[in-house]
């Protein structure tokens, strides 16, 4: 008789990197349900890509608190926003 070598999933402690990178990767397949790839894909192409995307919602975020704050100023330039300083140092 087989002895029973299945994982309940309940009781896998994955190491802290290890459960970020799968999170990420569930989050790419929420965004793009019929995503297929390769290990080799996966490291080079969609978690590059979720951290772009990750990156880039942080990045606007700070934008537009410190356009809040008065530290920095937003104008249009060729149909994209532009972000400088508020103030020219002296």
């Amino acid at each position: 008789m087989a002895a029973n070598t299945s994982i309940n999933s309940d009781e896998i402690k994955p190491p802290r990197n290890v459960k970020k990178t799968a999170t990420e990767i569930k989050r790419y397949l929420e965004a793009r349900p019929n995503a297929a790839e390769t290990v080799d894909g996966v490291a080079k192409w969609w978690l590059a890509r979720q951290r772009y995307d990750d990156s880039r919602a942080l990045v606007q975020a700070a934008l537009e608190y410190l356009v809040a704050q008065g530290e920095l100023k937003k104008r249009k330039s060729g149909g994209k926003e532009i972000y400088c300083r508020a103030a020219r140092m002296r």
